[in-house]
């Protein structure tokens, strides 16, 4: 994750930059493990597309996975949310 100071100097980005927007609602994440392009590879799946995202180190892939798994069981509604469910990686 990054530090106050590196979360400080990232720019936000302007309204008009956004192409679209997502809902983490159905969201799946999970280890790339069968991408082997590149190390510690995250795969997001969410509204029928597909994203690969990179963490600096295996501690950072945990922390995404937790959190991206997170934000997804409390994206939907309450009526519509399944019990919470631990982050499940490959052993």
């Amino acid at each position: 994750m990054y530090t106050n100071r590196e979360r400080d100097s990232l720019p936000d980005p302007h309204p008009d930059d956004l192409i679209h927007v997502y809902s983490l609602q159905n969201a799946e994440s999970g280890i790339g493990n069968d991408y082997f392009k590149r190390k510690n590879v995250i795969r997001l799946r969410l509204e029928g597309e597909q994203f690969l995202l990179q963490a600096r180190d295996v501690t950072g892939v945990v922390e995404w996975i937790e959190a991206l798994q997170a934000a997804a069981n409390i994206a939907l509604d309450l009526d519509e949310r399944p019990m919470p469910r631990g982050p499940l990686f490959p052993r």
